[in-house]
């Protein structure tokens, strides 16, 4: 009963405090700080008569307590997980550049040890510290009277030096001595450097002495006649190559446009011409064995032909095989073999003649007879050779066939049916025939080349000349003048032009390749 009476107790002057301090601050919030405040003693007030039960209903102070603190626990270390993520990570230089960082803040290392300021650095020096200025005692220092012998003579000199020209000069730097001098002395603190950041290494310098190897010179234990059985190194001897092969490729245009209204007329064309040559070749001992396959074909626009765009001004698909048995020197006993045709129909202008066509014609020739071989090259210029081919054939057989009998076989040479208006097909002529060709190679990008051929059978004469001088630009590229004459009596002539010879003349500019 006496506990529970003192906590009544405790509990009746605790409201009564509070009522008191709320009547202090009405009194202080109404402004009336000038009256004074009665307060009544805590004996005035009556004492509550509080049951037992309600006493019950009062809760215990130390039951609060202990709910107020069942949620509280004792502090906990972090542990080294949460540590390291609430601690940053400093920014740390590997070894290599903290040695090059303090290396570049290293004073000494910013004067070479092989470098003469006053030489070498064009610099004001009023702006220069004092360690790289250089001594403290003035240039004009004098322990004697400068003006000693102007005071033993009269005031007059022999000899006035002019100093117009560098005094404004002279006097800039005595200014910046000037101003050097009076903070070096006011203000020291200024300097930056002094003598004691000079770098004190002393480089020395070594010899370097490179090192010379004698080797001991080979004793002969043996008398040096008796190596005169030893046997000599075997020569070496490339293997031969019997088979040789070369390849020529040309693809080249003409181009020629003329507007409508030029003064003189034409009309603009458009050439295009290709040439392909493979030669493969046997050489052994006695034995030599040519092979060539070339096929040549010109193709130009035809603006006047109503029918077709193109026509074929040149088209020959020639194989020529020649196998012969070496004779004396450059002489050979041969046996020559020739197969020509072309590859594309031809048509008369305007008209849907056939001119020829693959096989119609088409020539054999086959000979007997020698021929002369020379290579020569040029002593005074590298790339100057000359190849020179002459085949002789004193018996000859041609054999020459059209497929196609609705071409115009009159202008190839074919004879007339006896009685008719109509030609044979086919012509066989024993004779005799010459085939030559020639290269010359002037220099690395000239050069000529140059082929004859010649058959008659004694009453009937064919002749080809063929030249082409190629000039090349580069690898790749080069232009071309060529001129083909032919000459054959067989053929029947045209109104418009009364002659047997032929002749096909181009300057083209293009591709070009060998190898």
């Amino acid at each position: 009963m006496v506990k529970r009476s003192v906590l009544a107790l405790f509990i009746v002057l605790l409201f009564s405090s509070n009522r008191v301090g709320a009547q202090d601050v009405n009194i202080i919030g109404g402004n009336q700080l000038n009256k004074s405040v009665q307060v009544a003693a805590p004996d005035t007030f009556p004492l509550l008569e509080i049951d037992e039960v309600e006493l019950e209903k009062i809760p215990d102070l130390r039951t609060q307590f202990e709910k107020l603190n069942s949620s509280y626990s004792s502090p906990v270390a972090p542990s080294e997980n949460l540590l390291r993520f609430l601690k940053k990570d400093e920014v740390e230089l590997s070894p290599e550049a903290q040695y090059w960082v303090d290396w570049v803040r290293d004073p000494s290392t910013v004067i070479s040890p092989w470098m003469t300021f006053r030489d070498t650095m064009i610099v004001n020096p009023l702006f220069t510290p004092l360690l790289f200025r250089g001594g403290l005692i003035p240039e004009d220092f004098r322990l004697s009277d400068k003006d000693f012998i102007s005071k033993l003579r009269p005031n007059y000199s022999l000899f006035k030096p002019d100093t117009t020209l560098f005094q404004d000069e002279v006097l800039k730097n005595k200014l910046q001595n000037m101003a050097y001098d009076y903070v070096r002395i006011n203000h020291p603190e200024y300097f930056r450097y002094s003598e004691r950041d000079l770098p004190t290494d002393i480089v020395q310098t070594h010899i370097i002495k490179k090192p010379t190897y004698e080797p001991e010179l080979i004793k002969i234990e043996k008398d040096p006649n008796a190596f005169s059985d030893v046997d000599a190194p075997v020569k070496f001897i490339p293997e031969r190559r019997y088979w040789t092969s070369h390849f020529e490729s040309a693809i080249q245009f003409a181009q020629n446009y003329i507007s409508p209204n030029w003064h003189k007329g034409g009309v603009s064309t458009l050439n295009l011409t290709n040439r392909q040559y493979f030669v493969y070749n046997y050489n052994k001992d006695k034995i030599q064995f040519t092979n060539e396959l070339e096929w040549k074909t010109n193709v130009y626009t035809a603006p006047k032909d109503t029918l077709r765009d193109y026509k074929i001004g040149d088209d020959v698909l020639r194989l020529h095989s020649n196998i012969g048995y070496k004779a004396f020197n450059k002489w050979f006993y041969t046996f020559d073999a020739t197969f020509q045709t072309q590859m594309f129909s031809n048509f008369a202008e305007n008209t849907d003649n056939k001119l020829a066509g693959f096989l119609s014609p088409f020539s054999i020739n086959l000979g007997l007879g020698m021929k002369y071989d020379l290579n020569k090259s040029f002593a005074n210029s590298r790339h100057k050779k000359l190849t020179l081919s002459a085949n002789l054939a004193p018996l000859s057989y041609t054999f020459m066939y059209s497929t196609n009998k609705n071409i115009d076989l009159g202008r190839h040479g074919f004879k007339k049916i006896e009685g008719t208006d109509e030609y044979e097909r086919k012509l066989s002529q024993f004779g005799s025939t010459i085939n030559a060709t020639m290269t010359f190679q002037f220099n690395r990008n000239v050069s000529w080349y140059s082929r004859f051929y010649y058959f008659t059978s004694y009453d009937r004469m064919l002749g080809e000349f063929e030249n082409r001088l190629t000039m090349a630009i580069s690898r790749f590229f080069s232009t071309t003048i060529s001129l083909n004459l032919r000459y054959d009596d067989a053929v029947a002539k045209k109104d418009d032009f009364d002659s047997y010879l032929q002749i096909n003349e181009l300057l083209s500019f293009g591709f070009n390749y060998k190898w």
